[in-house]
């Protein structure tokens, strides 16, 4: 998220992250590719952003209760920060390297 919005990076938007699209490696397992749909990355970017199929955005959210945005009082629209810990370890010496187990 740009720093404008109280986000961590100090991007203008989303385009000047890494593009990547995330699938389902394994039961329970996730990995990021480059998302060839965009300009090749240059591993410098200060930020990640990723794409993933319906089924896996509503499975990823699936351990959240209905109640969620009311106990967070989200309203449509709203945006919030959301930190994924266990892509830390994922490396762009040269080229994306993530797989992140599930918990």
């Amino acid at each position: 998220m740009p720093d404008r919005f109280g986000g961590l990076n100090p991007v203008a938007s989303g385009d000047e992250c890494l593009q990547t699209y995330a699938t389902r490696y394994k039961a329970g397992v996730w990995k990021l590719y480059d998302d060839t749909c965009h300009a090749a990355p240059t591993y410098k970017e200060l930020c990640g952003r990723s794409s993933m199929s319906s089924w896996m955005n509503s499975a990823s959210m699936a351990g959240f209760s209905s109640g969620f945005s009311s106990k967070q009082r989200l309203l449509d629209k709203d945006e919030y920060w959301v930190a994924f810990p266990e892509f830390a370890h994922c490396g762009t010496a040269d080229k994306l390297t993530c797989t992140v187990p599930k918990p």
